[in-house]
């Protein structure tokens, strides 16, 4: 758009303005005074507000880290729900006295409703956040923003008290629900201990070896034994019958002379009634008879032959067997104790798997058992740390003031923009005239408008006569009086009015 359209489009419109000046003048005092009243009908905001602080540090903290935990609150998100909710609102109205007991549900419902509708939680930097309550009432604003804060410490201090409580309960019931189950488990192992004794695998496993070798090793001491009594055996054998008989007779003798000699010692202090002189007696005579029964086998048995050698031998003989049956029974023993361990160890074996379990269980429990009684005390540090506020808790760093002034838009803006709307009210309606009227007002346009070639002849400009241009001006003069006269009463009207609302 060029220079000279836009000059003759401003021309027109001051053309228009002359033209409707009475209009363009009557509509600009009818709206200055309009938005005035609006203004002072227009309800006024208080705005009351408080910054609060996270305190989530304090001097306890480092000396129990690791040992205690403190309640977390999820600052500005916690407390937006918090202070939402409907049982912090409804206190707060019954506290500033907005809810009353006769109130049904639904006027409750309102006012809830319309105290949320003024709130507003604001998250700022770390730990900060604000609380702010719109009103149209100065005192409203204040007492219900101060109750709201209120209610919201003294309930996250309660909730952080029960929470902490529950806590340090539920791990406390834990604490003696394991601690049962743990006397449960050592009983029952105490019990599958006494009920068998048959000792570990490794220990039966050591015996049998042990029983292995002893076996082993009598083995060998048997046959030296066996072999032993064969070569005495066939050296007896070579000595002859006679020297045998012989051998037997001087044995009985021999024996007989014993129970003489015992007999004869008896007599010193007993009688011959003793009974123990009276069985040596019966022993002799066995022994007479047996020397007898001897002597009648043969005329050699009678002579008297010195045989060392098979003395000799038939004492060896006689202990070599001895000590052969000796170890015969130690060989059956040893067999017996084995066949015993070896069932010893099948017990053991089918024991060990149920001892393991146990062992197990007796094990998981007990390391439970211990992790909650860490856990308990934790809870319960815990839980002294927020009965003592030494936990996550809620600081008024800036307390709520009373609203003095009210906030947003307010009688003093409207009293302001009026004249300044009512001044481009008429303005940008002639501008639309101007722009729409289908009448040409612009040589430009009409130019624009026309073919090529047709051209412009003349243009006929328009004219005011000196009686035209008197009365013009004497109505521009009116029209400025009445202008005046009526931003005069306007702002006599428009500071009467603040006095009032204020």
């Amino acid at each position: 758009m060029d220079k000279v359209l836009i000059a003759e489009l401003l021309r027109a419109l001051k053309l228009e303005l002359i033209r409707w000046r009475f209009v363009a003048a009557a509509m600009f005092v009818l709206l200055s005074f309009a938005i005035l009243g609006v203004g002072y009908l227009w309800p006024h905001k208080y705005t009351t507000s408080v910054s609060l602080y996270s305190d989530v540090t304090n001097i306890i903290e480092p000396l129990l880290k690791g040992r205690a935990s403190v309640t977390e609150v999820d600052h500005s998100a916690q407390a937006r729900e918090i202070i939402y909710g409907r049982s912090i609102l409804e206190a707060a109205g019954r506290e500033t006295g907005k809810i009353s007991p006769t109130m049904t549900p639904e006027q409750v419902d309102r006012v809830v409703r319309r105290i949320r509708d003024g709130l507003w939680v604001k998250s700022e930097k770390a730990n900060y956040f604000s609380i702010t309550y719109t009103s149209s009432s100065q005192d409203d604003s204040f007492e219900t923003l101060y109750a709201v804060t209120t209610l919201f410490i003294n309930y996250t201090e309660r909730k952080k008290r029960e929470e902490s409580m529950g806590a340090f309960n539920f791990i406390d019931a834990q604490v003696q629900s394991y601690k049962r189950q743990l006397e449960l488990a050592e009983e029952r192992l105490k019990e599958f201990k006494s009920n068998n004794l048959d000792g570990t695998e490794a220990s039966v496993s050591a015996r049998i070896a042990q029983l292995r070798i002893d076996v082993e090793t009598l083995n060998i001491a048997i046959e030296e034994s066996q072999s032993r009594i064969r070569t005495i055996k066939q050296q007896l054998d070579s000595e002859g019958q006679y020297l045998q008989a012989k051998g037997q007779l001087d044995d009985l003798r021999a024996r007989r002379a014993r129970l003489s000699a015992n007999v004869e010692q008896l007599l010193l202090s007993y009688q011959e009634s003793y009974p123990d002189v009276v069985s040596l007696r019966a022993q002799i005579n066995e022994i007479d008879t047996l020397i007898a029964q001897a002597k009648t086998e043969g005329d050699v048995v009678s002579q008297t032959v010195e045989n060392p050698l098979y003395e000799e031998l038939r004492k060896q003989v006689s202990l070599a067997e001895v000590e052969l049956r000796a170890q015969l029974r130690r060989k059956e023993s040893l067999e017996k104790l084995m066949q015993q361990e070896h069932e010893r160890a099948q017990r053991v074996a089918a024991n060990q798997a149920q001892l393991s379990e146990l062992t197990r269980d007796y094990n998981v429990t007990r390391d439970v058992y211990e992790e909650m009684l860490q856990r308990k005390e934790s809870a319960r540090l815990s839980m002294t740390l927020d009965q003592e506020g030494q936990g996550v808790t809620y600081r008024i760093q800036d307390p709520a003031t009373f609203p003095l002034r009210p906030s947003g838009i307010h009688y003093a803006h409207f009293a302001a923009a009026a004249p300044l709307l009512g001044f481009l009210a008429p303005f940008g309606i002639l501008i639309l005239v101007v722009l729409i009227d289908p009448h040409y007002r612009s040589t430009r346009i009409l130019q624009q408008q026309m073919p090529p070639e047709i051209p412009l002849v003349g243009v006929v400009p328009h004219y005011d006569s000196p009686l035209a241009q008197r009365l013009i001006r004497k109505d521009v003069l009116v029209v400025l009086f009445l202008v005046t006269f009526a931003m005069v009463a306007y702002i006599g009207l428009a500071l009467y009015w603040y006095d009032m609302r204020m």
